[in-house]
C-alpha cells in the first residue's frame, strides 16, 4: 500500500488483514503493531498513539508504553484500570507561602476556588492535551502570566520560582537535579511540578464538626505524561512514619491507605526514603538520575557513571 496504492484500504483492513470485525485481541494486536517502533517513531508514534487512544478509551482500553527497543518505545494494549481518565483542570502548586485555603464552590462539578493565600501559589489553568504538560508548556504559560517576551530568562524566572517554594534538602536536590540533568530532552521533557495541592483543609477538627481531616494535602511533585499517565513523587521525611521521635504505625497506616486511593483513581506513586539522602552528593544524584532514566526512558545530558 505504501509503494503501489494499488488496493482500497476498505479492502486491505476487511478483506486482506481481516481487522475489521476480528475478535477483540487480534484487533488490538493489529493497533500495537502500527505503533510500533520499526514501523513509525518519535513525533509520528506519539500523534498516532494520542489518536488511537481517544477512540479506545471510549470502550475502556488504551495503548501504554511495555518496553523501549533500541531506545523506542514500544506499546502494548491493555484496560484502562490505570490513568487518569478524568482531564487535569486547575493545578494548583509551588506555595511559597503560607499554604493556599482552598474550598468546593460546586461538587456536582467539583469546581474549587482559592479564598486565602492565592497570591503565594500558582494556578494553571490552560487545558492538558493527552501528551501531558511539558516544561516548554508550563514557560509559554508563565511568559503569558508575567508578559515576559524573553525567550532566554523566561525559563530560568521560572525555574527560580518554581525552586523557591521546594523545601532545601532531599526535596530540592531531586527538583534541581531532575532539571538540570534532563534539560537536554528539551521539547520532549515533562515539566516536574512540585508542591501541587490535591486539597487543602484548612479547618480545624473542631470547626470540621468530628469529621476526620483528609490525609493528603499535597504532593511533593506530579508529572502529568504521555496517555494520561500520572506519576506522583514523596520524599519521605521522619513525619511520615513517627510522632516526634517515637514511630506512629497510625501515620505510617494514614498515609499507604491514601497511597492505595491515588493508586485506584489511577495514579502512580513513587517514594524515596529520607536515608536514601544521606549518602554523599554525588552518589544521591547519580541515585536520582538513574529513577528518572527509568520513569522516561531517556538518558540524561550527563552519562550516569
Amino acid at each position: 500500500m505504501v509503494n503501489n496504492d494499488d488496493w482500497e484500504w476498505s479492502y486491505l483492513y476487511r478483506d486482506y488483514l481481516g481487522v475489521m470485525g476480528s475478535p477483540d485481541g487480534e484487533f488490538l494486536h493489529f493497533l500495537e503493531q502500527v505503533v510500533h517502533p520499526i514501523v513509525r517513531k518519535g513525533d509520528a508514534q506519539g500523534r498516532y498513539v494520542d489518536v488511537i487512544n481517544r477512540h479506545l478509551a471510549a470502550d475502556g482500553y488504551r495503548l501504554t508504553i511495555a518496553k523501549h527497543v533500541s531506545g523506542y518505545p514500544e506499546f502494548r494494549a491493555s484496560r484502562l484500570r490505570g490513568g487518569v481518565e478524568k482531564p487535569v483542570e486547575n493545578i494548583i502548586f509551588a506555595a511559597n507561602g503560607p499554604k493556599p485555603e482552598i474550598v468546593l464552590d460546586d461538587a456536582v462539578s467539583n469546581d474549587i476556588r482559592i479564598v486565602k493565600n492565592e497570591e503565594f501559589c500558582l494556578v494553571y489553568d490552560r487545558p492538558i492535551s493527552p501528551t501531558g504538560l511539558y516544561w516548554e508548556d508550563l514557560v509559554a504559560w508563565w511568559a503569558e502570566r508575567t508578559g515576559c517576551s524573553d525567550e532566554g530568562s523566561t525559563p530560568r524566572a521560572l525555574y527560580e520560582r518554581l525552586r523557591d517554594s521546594v523545601p532545601a534538602g532531599p526535596e530540592r536536590m531531586v527538583f534541581s537535579t531532575y532539571y538540570l540533568e534532563f534539560k537536554e530532552l528539551g521539547d520532549e521533557l515533562p515539566a516536574l511540578i512540585p508542591q501541587v495541592y490535591l486539597h487543602y483543609d484548612p479547618y480545624t477538627l473542631r470547626e470540621l464538626g468530628g469529621n476526620k481531616r483528609l490525609p493528603r494535602q499535597r504532593m511533593d511533585f506530579l508529572l502529568l505524561m504521555r496517555n494520561l499517565r500520572r506519576v506522583v513523587l514523596e520524599i519521605d521525611g521522619v513525619q511520615h512514619y513517627a510522632e516526634g521521635e517515637r514511630a506512629s504505625p497510625a501515620r505510617y497506616a494514614e498515609m499507604v491507605a491514601e497511597d492505595r486511593r491515588l493508586k485506584l483513581a489511577g495514579y502512580e506513586v513513587y517514594r524515596f526514603g529520607g536515608a536514601e539522602f544521606a549518602q554523599p552528593p554525588d552518589a544521591v544524584k547519580r541515585m536520582i538520575r538513574s529513577f528518572f532514566v527509568a520513569l522516561l526512558g531517556a538518558t540524561p545530558a550527563s552519562r550516569i557513571s
